[in-house]
């Protein structure tokens, strides 16, 4: 039976506790401006040419509007100044296409070309849909009937089986394996083929990859495509984390390799690179011969996501390239903050090669060996006041992740500070 997240089950827990939240991978910072103003525009000014006088508004235009003095403008609310600047015509707090706003779609496509080197076809390819997590289901639906079999790596974010399970799908599992020595975790590609059956339908593949930060390189990409061409099974990718790589990583699209474009599914969102993951604005790029059954299981479950919020990620995704290519600066800055901390309590981790977790051993904290992953989480928690995830959350099959906890550094580094002076209570 599916049960509740445990993810925002520990959320919860920091909540009631007073923790430093480094559960859940959300920020407790802003989003970015540019994409929050876009929202706010297409919310207020109701049709394009609406957005556009706004762009353009002055304080000066709005004292005109008001008539009033200088004096009576600085005097009133941000809200009711606010008001006077909304369209009575409106079509962005309204349905717009199931599939996505036309200005997305295309902004999707030039965005794919200009960092994967392919340009989907907007009217054919691209689905908006609510997020990553629907963009899953809703590509796991397209493809498979209940019985089919699903292939996913563990660790592995706890939604795949989840929504395996909802679906009737069996999914089975290989796992990532750490080599501490080498400071990866790797891949053994004779044990992908090896579970491979008649059933099997789909590989789920996320990199850069939750929770170990594996980033997958192009060779391995090309393995693993290899095997999907020779059992024609399609992968559907989870690429959420795409732009926050580390020490000059590349992150690779299934889609762009050889013989891939028409057996993978690209499922994206702007939830990490937005800062927002409460807007639940994401895509899914499919195989032509796939989209409108794509679009009519999306229409028929959540009907579309937010229109003027589809608007701010126009402005995103239209972002200056340098935009991208500086985010893993403060990523990494956190980063280290949060692996000095705990390694110098005797966490052992692999530093990551994306995203932005770090998939620790505790076998070595005198305070936490003899638990489990539940009781450690629990106790640093309840007595240190940082929360956690148990590892044991990402394995299906065998005892892999009984040693694990996994840690979100994408909080504020006076977060990650705080974190760290709890921290100290255990050295």
């Amino acid at each position: 039976m599916v049960k509740e997240s445990t993810i925002r089950l520990m959320t919860r827990l920091a909540n009631e506790n007073q923790a430093v939240n480094l559960s859940q991978g959300f920020t407790d910072e802003s989003a970015i401006y540019e994409m929050v103003w876009g929202g706010i525009a297409a919310s207020l000014g109701g049709t394009q040419d609406g957005i556009d006088r706004l762009e353009g508004t002055t304080i000066k235009d709005v004292l005109d509007k008001t008539g009033g003095s200088v004096e009576d403008l600085m005097g009133m609310k941000l809200k009711d100044v606010l008001k006077t600047l909304q369209n009575p015509k409106d079509a962005y707090n309204q349905y717009c296409y199931p599939f996505g706003l036309v200005e997305l779609r295309n902004a999707i496509a030039e965005y794919t070309q200009r960092f994967q080197g392919f340009r989907p076809d907007p009217e054919t390819e691209i689905t908006v849909v609510l997020g990553a997590t629907e963009g899953l289901f809703t590509s796991l639906r397209a493809i498979c009937s209940p019985g089919d079999e699903i292939i996913v790596m563990q660790p592995y974010h706890e939604m795949y089986p989840s929504q395996a399970e909802i679906l009737g799908l069996e999914a089975k599992y290989i796992t990532l394996i750490e080599n501490k020595e080498k400071g990866t975790w790797e891949l053994d590609y004779s044990e992908l083929e090896g579970i491979i059956t008649g059933k099997t339908k789909v590989l789920v593949l996320n990199t850069p990859h939750n929770p170990t930060g594996k980033v997958f390189t192009r060779d391995e990409m090309s393995a693993i495509a290899d095997i999907c061409k020779k059992h024609n099974i399609i992968v559907i990718t989870d690429e959420i984390y795409e732009h926050i790589l580390y020490d000059g990583r590349k992150h690779i699209c299934m889609a762009a390799m050889d013989g891939m474009r028409e057996r993978t599914f690209v499922v994206n969102a702007i939830s990490k690179t937005g800062n927002a993951t409460g807007w639940r604005v994401g895509w899914i790029i499919s195989p032509q011969a796939y989209t409108t059954r794509v679009r009519a299981l999306h229409d028929t479950m959540v009907i579309q996501s937010p229109t003027p919020l589809q608007k701010g990620v126009v402005k995103l995704l239209g972002m200056d390239d340098s935009f991208h290519k500086n985010m893993p600066n403060e990523y990494a800055r956190k980063c280290q903050v949060l692996t000095d901390s705990i390694k110098s309590i005797g966490f052992n981790v692999t530093p990551p090669e994306g995203s932005y977790y770090l998939f620790a051993d505790y076998t070595n904290v005198p305070a936490l060996k003899s638990m489990t992953p539940m009781d450690a989480a629990i106790f640093l928690i309840k007595e240190v006041g940082v929360a956690t995830v148990p590892g044991d959350n990402f394995y299906a099959i065998g005892n892999s992740g009984d040693s694990y906890l996994r840690f979100a550094f994408c909080r504020s580094i006076e977060s990650l500070e705080e974190a760290a002076r709890r921290f100290a209570k255990l050295r």
